[in-house]
Order: C-alpha cells, then sequence, then structure tokens
C-alpha cells in the first residue's frame, strides 16, 4: 500500500451509511469508528473532530446504603489509538449529585495525569441555588478540564457516605467526560441522568507529524487533495480543508468541488444578476448600478449632486474635525493647569523640594490607578475612617496595600508649598501633607512604610503597606463592640512597646534627620501579620533641623519630652487594656504608689506574668508620665529598660494561675 493511502487511512472511517454530519441516534445500526465498537454520533472534516458517545459512569445506591448493583457503572474509560487524542479544550470532566467525586486517570505517552472534583449538597437543589453564570459549581455538580492530548482515560465515581443522607431525593452519583456544550447543570439534572446512557465525548485526529510547511515538500505522501488547503494542529501533524467557495472531502482527488452559490441562492445578488465562477461569484449590475465590489451593486448617483454632497460633506467634516481637535486641546490644557493646581495645593512642590534635598525620587500614582483598585471608592473595600481621611484596602502593581484619602479639599493656597511656621496652626490638610513628606523621609524598620502618593487630586491620596492586624488600638479594646480574640500576651505586648519605643528613638536621636512624632497613640501604632509594630500618624511631627540654636534645641528636647509622655500613655492600655482617659491615668499611677497595682491591671499579665516583671513595667511606666517633663528619661533610655524588661520576662518563671 502506498504512502499516500496509509494517510487516508487516518481519516475517521465509520461502518454504517449514515450521515456523518448529523449526530445517530444509539441502536445496533449506530456508526462505529471502523471496526472498533466505538459509537460515532458526527464528524468535522473542516474541525478535524470526530464526535463519540461514551458511557455515563454511576453508582447507586439503596435506602439502607447498599449498592444497586443493577446500576452500579461506577468505573469506566477510553482507549483510542493514534492519531485519535481525547480533546482536552472541547470535553470537561463533570461529576453530579449530593454525595459524589469522580477520580480521572489518563495517559500521554509515558506520561500519566490525575485529576477529579467533588460534589456535595444537604439538600434538594433547586433553580434558585443555582448559579446563572456557573451552574457546575460544587453544589450538586462539579466540573474540571481535562489534560490534553490523553490516549486513554479511565474514571471512578465514589461517594463518601452511600448517598444515605440524600437518597430520598439523590440515590444515584454520576460521573462522565463531556463535550463542553453538551451538559448544562439544572436542578432536574439528577432526573435526566437517571435515564442517560451515553453522552456526546469529542475526539481530535490529525495527518502525520509533520506541520503543513514539511509535508507539502513531500508530493507523494502529501494528503491534502485538488482545492484544498493545510492548516496545523495545535499538537503535531495536519487537517486538510476544502478552500472558501468548494465542498467535499479535501483528502481524496478532485472531491473539493465548486459551491454553486447563484443557485443556492437566486437573490445573492440585490439589483444585478449572480454570475457564478470557480470558487465565488460575481454580480452583474443592473442598468443604474455599478459595482461596489464585485458582490455589491449600488445606484449610479448624479454627477453634479454627488460632487455638492461631496463638498459639502467634506466641508463638514473639515470643520467636525478642528472643533474637536479644538475642545480636546483645550481640555487637555484646562486637566493639564488644574492637576498643576491641586498638585501644588496637595504640597507636590514642597515634597519634591525635600526630596532633593535627600536625594530621593517620590512616586507617584495616577487617579485612575487608585480608583480601580479601590472600585471608584467602593464602601465595601473601605477598612478605616478617621477625622482627616479614610482608608481602603486594595491590590496596586500585584501588592496588597492601604489606601488612605483625605476628607478635606486641598485650598488653593500660595503658601502651600512652604513649611509651615506655627505648628499648632497645622490644619487638617497640612497634616496631611506633612504626614507625606515626613514618612518620604523615614525609613526605618518600625515605621509604617509610604509607597506612594496621587497628589493631581482636589483631595491627597497616600498609599501605604497594608499592615494585616490593623492598630495596636484595636488589638487591645477590640473593634465594633467586641473584645480581640485571643488577647495579647504581655510577652507580646512588651514586644509591641519595645519596636515603638526603638522607632521613636530612632526619630529623635538619628544623626541624619530628627523627627518629633507629636502624635503617639496606640491608634498609631500598626501591627502587620506576624504583630510587628509600625509607627505611622506623622501628619503633625516636626522635623528637628541641623542647625538649631540653644533656645531651639530646648524647644524640640521638650518635644521629645512630651512624645515620652504620649509613649507612658500607650504603656498604660497595654498593662491596664483600659483606654488612657484622664480618670484611668490617674487612677492607675495611685495604684501604683499604692498597693493596688494588681486590681488596675488586664487580667491577661495578671494570669500569666509575676508581680516583679509587673512592677518593673508599671514603674517605667510612671517614669514617662512624670509630670515634670524634664524628669522624664529619653526614649533611649525607656528603649533599654524594657530591653532588660524582655530578658527578665524569658528568665523568670510565670504567676501561678
Amino acid at each position: 500500500m502506498s504512502q499516500f493511502h496509509t494517510h487516508l487511512a487516518l481519516v475517521p472511517v465509520v461502518t454504517s451509511d449514515h450521515d456523518s454530519k448529523s449526530p445517530a441516534r444509539i441502536g445496533p445500526q449506530n456508526p462505529r469508528l471502523m471496526k472498533s465498537r466505538m459509537l460515532v454520533s458526527n464528524i468535522s472534516l473542516e474541525e478535524g473532530e470526530l464526535q463519540t458517545m461514551q458511557l455515563v459512569n454511576r453508582v447507586c445506591f439503596d435506602s439502607q446504603g447498599k449498592p444497586n448493583d443493577t446500576e452500579d457503572q461506577r468505573n469506566g474509560g477510553l482507549r483510542v489509538i493514534p492519531p485519535y487524542t481525547i480533546s482536552g479544550a472541547k470535553n470537561m470532566l463533570v461529576a453530579v449529585g449530593c454525595d459524589t467525586y469522580v477520580r480521572f486517570v489518563g495517559s500521554r505517552d509515558d506520561q500519566n495525569y490525575t485529576t477529579g472534583c467533588l460534589s456535595q449538597c444537604q439538600y434538594n437543589i433547586s433553580s434558585n441555588v443555582i448559579d446563572k453564570s456557573d451552574s457546575c459549581s460544587g453544589m450538586g455538580c462539579c466540573e474540571t478540564k481535562i489534560p490534553p492530548l490523553m490516549h486513554n482515560m479511565s474514571l471512578t465515581v465514589f461517594s463518601f457516605r452511600q448517598h444515605e443522607p440524600v437518597w430520598n431525593f439523590n440515590p444515584c452519583g454520576y460521573a462522565f467526560v463531556v463535550q463542553r456544550t453538551n451538559f448544562t447543570f439544572s436542578n432536574t439534572s439528577f432526573q435526566q441522568l437517571r435515564n442517560t446512557t451515553r453522552l456526546p465525548l469529542v475526539l481530535n485526529w490529525q495527518i502525520g507529524d509533520e506541520s503543513c510547511e514539511k509535508a507539502t515538500k513531500n508530493k507523494e505522501t502529501f494528503a491534502c487533495k485538488g482545492n484544498s488547503d493545510c492548516h496545523n494542529t495545535t499538537s503535531s501533524g495536519y487537517i486538510c480543508r476544502c478552500k472558501d467557495g468548494y465542498k467535499g472531502n479535501p483528502y481524496l482527488e478532485d472531491s473539493c468541488q465548486d459551491i454553486d452559490e447563484c443557485a443556492l441562492n437566486k437573490t445573492i445578488c440585490e439589483n444585478g444578476k449572480c454570475i457564478n465562477k470557480d470558487g465565488n461569484y460575481t454580480c452583474e449590475c443592473d442598468s443604474g448600478y455599478h459595482n461596489l465590489n464585485n458582490t455589491t451593486c449600488i445606484k449610479v448617483p448624479n454627477a453634479k449632486r454627488l460632487k455638492i454632497s461631496l463638498g459639502v460633506s467634506l466641508s463638514f467634516s473639515v470643520l467636525v474635525v478642528a472643533i474637536l481637535w479644538i475642545y480636546r486641546e483645550q481640555r487637555k490644557s484646562h486637566l493639564k493647569k488644574l492637576e498643576q493646581k491641586y498638585f501644588d495645593a496637595n504640597g507636590g512642590a514642597l515634597l519634591e523640594k525635600k526630596m532633593a534635598r535627600s536625594g530621593k525620587t517620590a512616586t507617584y500614582f495616577t487617579e485612575k490607578q487608585v480608583k480601580d483598585t479601590t472600585n471608584n471608592y467602593d464602601e465595601g473595600k473601605k477598612i478605616g475612617e478617621g477625622r482627616y481621611g479614610i482608608v481602603y484596602k486594595g491590590i496596586l502593581d500585584n501588592q496588597v496595600v492601604a489606601i488612605k484619602k483625605s476628607t478635606v479639599s486641598a485650598p488653593i493656597d500660595p503658601n502651600q508649598n512652604t513649611d509651615p511656621v506655627d505648628q499648632k496652626q497645622i490644619t487638617p490638610h497640612n497634616r496631611f501633607v506633612n504626614e507625606m513628606t515626613a514618612l518620604y523621609q523615614i525609613n526605618h524598620t518600625y515605621v509604617v512604610r509610604l509607597l506612594g502618593c496621587c497628589l493631581q487630586t482636589p483631595t491627597p491620596i497616600l498609599v501605604y503597606e497594608f499592615m494585616h492586624k490593623g492598630t495596636l488600638y484595636e488589638n487591645i479594646h477590640g473593634k465594633n463592640g467586641e473584645k480581640p480574640s485571643p488577647p495579647l500576651t504581655f510577652s507580646q505586648r512588651l514586644k509591641i512597646a519595645a519596636e515603638t519605643a526603638e522607632a521613636l528613638t530612632y526619630l529623635h536621636h538619628s544623626a541624619v534627620q530628627r523627627f518629633i512624632h507629636r502624635d503617639v497613640k496606640t491608634a498609631n501604632i500598626l501591627l502587620d501579620k506576624n504583630l510587628t509594630a509600625k509607627l505611622s500618624g506623622f501628619g503633625a511631627s516636626t522635623l528637628v533641623l541641623g542647625d538649631e540654636n540653644e533656645t531651639s534645641t530646648l524647644a524640640y528636647e521638650k518635644e521629645r519630652r512630651d512624645d515620652v509622655y504620649s509613649f507612658g500613655l500607650v504603656l498604660v492600655e497595654l498593662l491596664t487594656g483600659l483606654k488612657a482617659e484622664e480618670k484611668q491615668v490617674k487612677l492607675f499611677v495611685r495604684s501604683v504608689k499604692g498597693s493596688a497595682l494588681r486590681q488596675t491591671l488586664d487580667e491577661e499579665i495578671l494570669e500569666k506574668c509575676s508581680d516583679e516583671v509587673i512592677k518593673k513595667a508599671a514603674e517605667l511606666t510612671i517614669k514617662c508620665l512624670n509630670s515634670k517633663g524634664e524628669e522624664r528619661p529619653s526614649m533611649k533610655d525607656v528603649l533599654g529598660e524594657l530591653g532588660e524588661l524582655q530578658k527578665l520576662l524569658g528568665t523568670m518563671p510565670q504567676h501561678p494561675t
């Protein structure tokens, strides 16, 4: 046998005279692939596909959970020989039932592939619980894709509890590989599948394993004949298709015959006469009409009218284009000026000036980027709100971020881009700008990181790293009236205090840039997923200049001690679990100086820590709260004592419960 005939043997051949383009009923006369038992319901030479009817596997039980042997067909499979493969693109693996899962194993060459899915439900499926956009999503039905180019497959359907909880409405579980377009799950599928034996499955096939480019070089073995074209398949090999305007079997000589479009459609040429051509047709136009193209006839226009019409149309078009261009340019200019005005009002020039001094560059995001990541400031994205801004959660540049949007519009102030002289006169908007410019100059492990900002909007927007555990305030006092669970341990509280103290020490004593925070509180201490503390809230912070004189040095030293006092209030909240209000602070101070300390402390600390550690922590807090600022310790000293407390806590036994 010649190589040409060997290629022909790869084209699907059925053993029945049924029309291969329409699905056949399953019966004794159903077409079969060559001499196999595989039932053929459709063949597409155009796509290189063959549709077979594959058994629906099932496992059924009686009300006692015993297998129903008459309907037990839990195992199934299919094996095909080259050049046939099971289509991964056109088929899907499906399991149907309320106590059902399926295991699929397939192979390609020497490689095995395993997949499956699980479907469960407690009650009978009603139409209103099925997702209209994805009906088979796990409730009574699951589906998954199968690997491409499989030569064989086997699948087994299982049940966890023999359908006992759902037997009254679903005694059987089903599993099958089916053509994607031939199965849609509904609340009637349980009953329909009980009476369904087979469902269609798609096989791919191709000629040989060469590409069209290589195959055409050997005229003796090339399978595409007559008026046909070669098309590469997605894997290897190729298929043949009749050219446009022809129909037939592209693998047989002279089988692709011209389609007579004129005979098929008597009215195909409107306002003209159809003339059939080899592979195509043309329209011979009637009097008063001319060809727009070979197949379309249009009325011949009056020459004078045409000239006038063209002149008017052209003039109008030029005018419209000119107006649109002018409008567009004016709008672009207006938007650019407005964005620059907002940029200046939001402190952009001041920021760039400060960044230039430090040799750094600010990162800017567009308003579109911010709107996209917050779904146009959707309420569902909101994670916090304060006096000066709203915080949203989003994903920007593949990173989870916190986006803080100011609620105060930018004042169009010519002095906006100069440092405010009187910190007491800082406006809510200035706080936002101040926080931005401060954070861009600070780089520390325990200071929240500013990733970028958006300043070309009516209100400034800051983008921070996202802190998964929220604020220290929420982790002590709870959120929405609910206490945090589990509560922070004393060891965790000391660690958070030490990390915050280290951040403040860095701000107060860094040789390059020194800052006074001016707003230290539990709401401005953020915690990441590992409960690592990050200091935030720099809206009221002050930069300590390097050329300060003796008067300014004393003033800034006083403010440093004010930060220490505020840190003392944080320690009060950590120790007592209560808000650091004036009444609670006075009560705490009296309890430390008296003998009622344990009565004011958080129960979590009382149960799991020794008296010595608690007493030393309380005494450090009292030092920070000293009414005389000059007698308060520096943040360096506070950090040192907290370090000693952590060491002591690690070496001492816990307080008995």
